[in-house]
Order: C-alpha cells, then sequence, then structure tokens
C-alpha cells in the first residue's frame, strides 16, 4: 500500500461515538483534537529494541500536521510524550524533539503526564522507575502544570496527573484537595476528564495491574466521576481503544500515534501484526471531538501509521464529510454478527508489564468498526440476551443508537423476550417449513402479546437441496431463494400470524435485480421482507479472497437498500470467517482492521447523504471491464462504477467524481480498479 493511498485510506475511516442528541443540521460548538502515547525518542537513536519505535516521530509529526488541517480549537495529549523513561540520560533529547513537534501544531495544547514522564505508578511490579518529585519538577520545567483546568464553550477541561496517585507525595495530596474543589466549584457544568491511566480497563472491581489505576484511588477518582456527573474521560497508556459507560460517564481509551501494546495482540483470534503486534497500523492515530449544545461526538481518526518527515508539508484534499451518525442518515444496511459482541480475552500474565497478574480485556473494535462503517443494526441470536455480559453491553450501545434483530429456532419463550422487549427491533422465526402450519399460530399469539414484528424465515439443508454428481456437502442456511416465492402461496392466507418472511440473495444471483423481485412480490401480495445477503460462497470449502469483488457486491447491496427502503436487508458476514467451513472475507479482517468493502460503503453512505439518498430506478449494465449502476435522487443523476478488477483501466469523467477507497472528491487522478461514484446534478 502506498504512502499516498493510506494517507487517503485514513481521511475516510473514522469512528463517530454518538453521545448528543440529534439536531438536524446542527453544527458544533467548537471541536478539539485529542493525541496519545506519541513516545518520541532522540533524533538519530532509539532506546527501544523495537524497530517501529524508529517511526514514532515521524508519525507523531504527520497526525500533528493531520490535526492542523482540520483547525481544532485546542489539542489535549494524553502523555508518554517520549518514549525514555525519566531517569535515561536520552530523556532530555527526547523531549526536546517533541517541543518541536508539539509547536507544530498551529492551535494551543495541553500535556497530560505519562508513566515515560514522570515514572511509573508506586507499585512494586511496574518495570521502571516510580514517579517521584525530581521528575515531576522536570515535567514542570519543560512541558508545564502536571495538573490543570480551563474553561472553554461551556466545557470545563481537567488534566490529572494519574501516575502521582497512590505514590504518598505531595503532589498526591495536593492534587486530591484540587480535584475535588474543582469539581464541587463546577457542579453542574460540563466536565471533561484527561489521564493518562484509565481507572480501570473491563471492570470498576478488577484487580490492581499495570494499566489501571490502583485501589484506593481509583475508587476515589470513580466516587467522584459519579458524584459529579462527569461528561466524558479520556485516557492512554493502553495503546488501544477501549470505550466504557460508567453510570452517566463515557471512559474512552484512546489509540497511540506511533505503536501498539503488543500483549493486547492476544484479543484477536489470528497472528499477530509485525513484530508481534507491535505495528499493526490500522489501529494508530488520534481523536477530533466535536462538542454541541446538548453533547458531544467522538471521532476517531485511522492514521494507518503515516509518516511525515521534518520539513515536509502534508497536502490538503477535499473529502466527503462523515457527520454520521448526528445528522445524517445511518446505513440501509445492517450485518449478521457472527463472533461474540462483548468478548472477554484474559490475557497472559507475561513481562515485563504484567509477570504475575492476568487481566481481562474486551475486544471493543467491533463497536469502533460498526460505527466507522456507518451500520446501527445488527442480527443476532437470541441467546445472546441470556449471557450477562453481552446483555448489559447491549444495553449500553443500545443507548448510544445500536438496534438489535434477534434470531432464533422454533417459536421462544415470550418471557426472556418480554423482560428485554426494548431492545428487540424485531424477532426472526426460524422453521423447518414443512412443520410451518403447527408453528404459525404460536407466532402469532406471541406476535401480538409483545407488540413485536416478527419474520417467518424456513431452514434450508442440504436434505433440501437436489444432490448432483457424487460428492455430498454440508449445508445449512435459512431464508427463501427469489425462484422459490411459490412455497409462500399456501402460507399467505394466514399472513397475519406473521409480519414477513426472510429471504436469501446467494453468491450468484445479482443483489439489485434479485431484491427488486422480492420486493415486488412483497408488495403485490401484502407481506414485510427481510434478505440475508450471503458472501459466503455455495461450497462449503471455497474461499473467496477477493477484496474487490465483495466490495462491489456490498455497494451494490447498499443501492439496493437505499432503493428499497421498507426492505430489512443484512450482510453475512461483518468479519471475516477464515476457518471452519463457507469461509469468505468480509467488511473487516480477524484483527478488526478495515477492508475495502468497509472503506467503500462507509464513503458511499457519506456520498449519498450529502447528495441525495432517497433514490429510485437502479439500472445494471456491464461493459469494459466495468459495472455501471445508474440512480437517481430528487436532485442528483448518480452513476456507480464497479471495476471488474483491480486492473480495470480508469475511465474518462468530467462531471463530480468520488473515489470511494479514499473518499477523495475530484482526485487529481483516478487510479485504474478503484471504486468511485458520478455526480451530476439536475
Amino acid at each position: 500500500m502506498t504512502q499516498q493511498f493510506t494517507h487517503e485510506l485514513f481521511i475516510r475511516t473514522q469512528l463517530s461515538i454518538i453521545m448528543v442528541n440529534s439536531q438536524e443540521n446542527s453544527k458544533p460548538i467548537f471541536s478539539y483534537a485529542i493525541i496519545s502515547d506519541t513516545h518520541i525518542r532522540p533524533s538519530g537513536e532509539s532506546s527501544s529494541p523495537w524497530k517501529t519505535n524508529l517511526l514514532t516521530n515521524d508519525r507523531a509529526r504527520w497526525v500533528s500536521h493531520a490535526i492542523n488541517n482540520e483547525n481544532p480549537d485546542l489539542v489535549i495529549h494524553l502523555g508518554d510524550i517520549v518514549h525514555p523513561v525519566p531517569h535515561q540520560s536520552t530523556h532530555d533529547s527526547a523531549s526536546k524533539v517533541a517541543q518541536e513537534i508539539m509547536e507544530s501544531l498551529s492551535c494551543p495544547y495541553y500535556l497530560v503526564p505519562g508513566n515515560h514522564d514522570v515514572g511509573d505508578k508506586d507499585n512494586p511490579t511496574v518495570p521502571a522507575h516510580i514517579v517521584n518529585e525530581e521528575y515531576i519538577d522536570y515535567f514542570r520545567a519543560h512541558y508545564g502544570p502536571t495538573y490543570q483546568s480551563f474553561d472553554h464553550k461551556g466545557i470545563h477541561f481537567i488534566i490529572i496527573n494519574s501516575p502521582a496517585l497512590n505514590s504518598g507525595l505531595r503532589e498526591e495530596s495536593e492534587q486530591r484537595a484540587w480535584l475535588e474543589n474543582e469539581l464541587k466549584e463546577h457542579k453542574g457544568c460540563r466536565v471533561h476528564i484527561f489521564s493518562h491511566y484509565p481507572p480501570y480497563l473491563y471492570t470498576p472491581d478488577e484487580p490492581d495491574n499495570y494499566d489501571n489505576l490502583d485501589q484506593p484511588a481509583r475508587r476515589w477518582l470513580l466516587d467522584l466521576i459519579e458524584k459529579h456527573r462527569v461528561e466524558a474521560f479520556f485516557a492512554g497508556h493502553i495503546h488501544q481503544f477501549f470505550h466504557k459507560r460508567h453510570n452517566e460517564t463515557d471512559i474512552y481509551n484512546l489509540l497511540s500515534t506511533g505503536n501498539l501494546r503488543q500483549d493486547y495482540a492476544n484479543i484477536f483470534r489470528v497472528e499477530a501484526a509485525e513484530e508481534y503486534g507491535r505495528n499493526d497500523a490500522p489501529k494508530l492515530g488520534y481523536a477530533i471531538v466535536d462538542v454541541y449544545e446538548n453533547g458531544y461526538i467522538t471521532h476517531i481518526r485511522r492514521s494507518y501509521g503515516q509518516t511525515l518527515l521534518k520539513g515536509e508539508k502534508l497536502q490538503k484534499r477535499e473529502t466527503i464529510d462523515h457527520d454520521y451518525p448526528h445528522n445524517s442518515i445511518s446505513s440501509p444496511l445492517g450485518v449478521q454478527v457472527r463472533y461474540p459482541l462483548a468478548e472477554v480475552t484474559e490475557l497472559p500474565n507475561m513481562g515485563p508489564l504484567d509477570e504475575f497478574t492476568r487481566k481481562k480485556a474486551r475486544n471493543d473494535y467491533t463497536f469502533l468498526a460498526l460505527w466507522e462503517t456507518g451500520i446501527k443494526t445488527l442480527r443476532l441470536p437470541l441467546a445472546d440476551l441470556s449471557d450477562d455480559a453481552t446483555r448489559r453491553r447491549l444495553y449500553e450501545l443500545h443507548k448510544m443508537g445500536m438496534r438489535y434483530g434477534f434470531f432464533t429456532v422454533n417459536t421462544p419463550d415470550p418471557d426472556i423476550i418480554q423482560e428485554h422487549r426494548e431492545l428487540i427491533d424485531f424477532l426472526e422465526v426460524i422453521l423447518p417449513w414443512e412443520k410451518v402450519y403447527d408453528a404459525l399460530p404460536e407466532a402469532s399469539r406471541l406476535r401480538m402479546r409483545l407488540s413485536l414484528p416478527v419474520y417467518v424465515a424456513n431452514i434450508e439443508s442440504s436434505v433440501h437441496r437436489k444432490q448432483i454428481g457424487t460428492k455430498f456437502s454440508h449445508y445449512m442456511s435459512h431464508g427463501f431463494r427469489i425462484e422459490e416465492t411459490a412455497r409462500l402461496k399456501p402460507v399467505l392466507a394466514h399472513r397475519g400470524a406473521a409480519d414477513g418472511f426472510v429471504f436469501e440473495v446467494g453468491q450468484f444471483d445479482q443483489p439489485i435485480y434479485t431484491m427488486q423481485g422480492i420486493n415486488e412480490h412483497a408488495t403485490s401480495n401484502g407481506y414485510k421482507v427481510l434478505i440475508n445477503v450471503r458472501l459466503a460462497p455455495e461450497d462449503p470449502a471455497e474461499y473467496p479472497h477477493d477484496d474487490n469483488q465483495t466490495a462491489n457486491r456490498v455497494a451494490e447491496t447498499a443501492i439496493a437498500g437505499y432503493a428499497y427502503p421498507d426492505v430489512r436487508i443484512f450482510l453475512d458476514t461483518f468479519m471475516d470467517h477464515d476457518r471452519g467451513y463457507f469461509p469468505r472475507n468480509g467488511l473487516y479482517d480477524r484483527r478488526l482492521n478495515p477492508r475495502r468493502a468497509a472503506i467503500v460503503l462507509r464513503n458511499l453512505n457519506a456520498a449519498l447523504n450529502r447528495y441525495g439518498a432517497s433514490i429510485t430506478n437502479p439500472i445494471k449494465k456491464s461493459s469494459d471491464g466495468w459495472t455501471n449502476i445508474r440512480f437517481q435522487s430528487r436532485q442528483t443523476i448518480y452513476t456507480l462504477k464497479l471495476p471488474e478488477t483491480t486492473q480495470a483501466p480508469a475511465p474518462s469523467i468530467e462531471s463530480t467524481i468520488i473515489d470511494l477507497t479514499t473518499g477523495i472528491i475530484n482526485p487529481c487522478r483516478l487510479d485504474d480498479g478503484v471504486q468511485f461514484l458520478s455526480i451530476k446534478p439536475f
């Protein structure tokens, strides 16, 4: 991947975490940026054995220039500004480089002390020198206050020195009294707190470890957060994205600009990225926080580890805006989430950071991936409601706008549905079709009792398929094919027992025309439709690896979703299924890094939100190595251009275009083999 491509890719892949009541066309009062864990080194050398750390300076410089292009009011750095710890002789020279890079910012910036800046927290198991007054004094002399507060356009900003907590130093007692007074004096105000250490990693009562705030200071800080209803709490240190809802406060762990903590590669069920997980570049980046009158939105910007040398400038290009989900409509597509939504991994005790204890971490990258792709509706097994940890997470995400449909085989026990009715947008009942008449009365009673939309699906397995030749493949799926609508005829007279039926779009079906036919049959016969679009092959031993073809299929499916808004459409699968039966690539790989399909879908959503999403009459034609899908809204004529291969020569275009692989509007040069959207106003 070239540097230019990764830069453009980064611009278009961001997570928007919404904690704001939507107001159409509202604009933020102001924006600010957050960076973390730059781990800047002295020029020409590194105190780290990792090759990735040789890139940290140029990666931090790139991020600083990218932030300048976004023009925030201010920047906050969450600590670990430099990599050499305070007792090393190179700490001072690294600090000078850090000051040079931070001074390249075009707005005011504020620095939070991290353990690489003022020493580790006071715990006998930490691998470096602990915090002391000498290190604190050095920070004050070179960077500024170790804790401070200020007001800006309705937000009270508080920066704390978390390594000093539990230290017994004068800094701790003075800071405790100061923070208690700060929150008391600003009671009822909107408060954002910034710390290097997060209060906790997974649960508030977890044991002390390298990555949380030790007791008793943890409980003291959480009590203050709860009492004063702090709006947001931002932390670094872990070099990973995590999000927790603690009472009324959102606690974020944000990405590093320079490197990953490779111990957390254990949360992904796949081989580690370069340098044992340290150089998983798609998980590097920064955050932009848009502040509104009644809330805020946190945007996670992926930098993909791009670099900028000293003296270079970062080119700014016009790109499609990603306002989702605050003031634009969501993707018309949902996804089937086959892997656990709230999976918790018990990380092995592993030196040098946690040699003597295991710690638990939840994989929140699924949440990040869903929101940056604009997907708000998930198809989940009903059994997820019986798992306490998963159910808690579902409630948290539901408050942030996520919606769920649950499926079950045969009619379920209504009690669990009744108990968690607010989480359920619809229920999908999957039945052996030969027993459908026996099950419909119970489905009807369930639907009436719970006032819940119910869709009925048939089980389709190897038993129902005609065997060709001598080979036999086990097969199991659900939903009718377009050519099987006649099978519905006997039950349409009983359609009052259900709101609609489930269909499947298979590997060799064209999404637009197949869904058009399904929609026409449903409309003429008075039932609703839920469609499952398979990315899986028909052969359980085949593995479709072509990301270009997957992106084309997803883009075509999205257009069908916009054209037929009354149809519920789900993509299967969201994340790669790379082992077992029917392997296939999804929108995201097993590290939950975006594939081309995710990027194209996100940019396509943004483009239609900007130029008109109420579209009609999609027409699909293929010629000269390209598939062209023409459609229109009230104000715009579109042509979606999908390359048959990544080598398809770029055609000449005279209208406005958006490169859907980068989000750039009217690029100077359109690369061969990229998906793009042509736009002509009426």
